[in-house]
């Protein structure tokens, strides 16, 4: 399943960096819940991954929001900011 977690991030920076190289003053993507058991920790891999391909950009991350999609999962709302 690593590839998966790859192809994940990997898109996220894409779109990431779009936004970036548009001027967006924010980027505010939604990240999904993955499909998969979380570990024992309560850590989502996945999330961490496609948040540290953002940051990677250049975006800092401002706030994040955690809610439940129209299936009851979590679904993160993270909102990034260029650095001052």
């Amino acid at each position: 399943m690593g590839w998966i977690k790859d192809a994940k991030a990997s898109s996220m920076a894409a779109d990431a960096l779009a936004a970036w190289t548009e001027g967006a003053p924010v980027f505010t993507p939604i990240i999904n819940m993955p499909g998969f058991k979380v570990g024992t920790s309560g850590r989502i891999r996945d999330w961490e991954m496609m948040v540290g391909a953002i940051l990677e950009v250049g975006w800092q991350l401002h706030t994040w929001a955690v809610c439940s999609d129209a299936q009851g999962r979590p679904q993160a709302q993270p909102l990034f900011v260029r650095p001052r």
